[in-house]
């Protein structure tokens, strides 16, 4: 019979092996694919909903100009969807696109797309 010591050595190092076999094989997966393709700038923005009016307030910090448009998805079934006018974004502008519903908004989402 193991002593205690040489025993809890014994699951210490197998323990450690296990521990390594599992780290070693989850780096060699590669993460997974992204839908949104990395190399497109983009603004950044922030969404606001406040009663029924939706607010996106964008930011450019890239040097290329881009195109920028706000989406209200409305609660209601006889509220239709609104989808602002494209507003152009140059290189370090900010810019702030409103919209709104007859009643409550469901959820917003800015789109992007670069200009040209």
């Amino acid at each position: 019979m193991l002593a205690p010591r040489r025993r809890t050595a014994a699951l210490t190092l197998a323990l450690a092996a296990l521990v390594g076999a599992t780290a070693t094989s989850a780096g060699a997966v590669p993460p997974p694919a992204s839908d949104e393709p990395q190399d497109i700038p983009r603004p950044r923005c922030r969404t606001t909903v406040d009663g029924s009016t939706g607010t996106a307030r964008c930011f450019n910090p890239h040097g290329t100009l881009g195109l920028i448009r706000l989406h209200l998805d409305c609660a209601r079934w006889y509220d239709p969807d609104v989808d602002t006018r494209t507003v152009r974004i140059g290189p370090a502008e900010h810019r702030t696109v409103t919209g709104r519903c007859w009643q409550e908004i469901a959820g917003l989402w800015v789109s992007h797309a670069p200009e040209g």
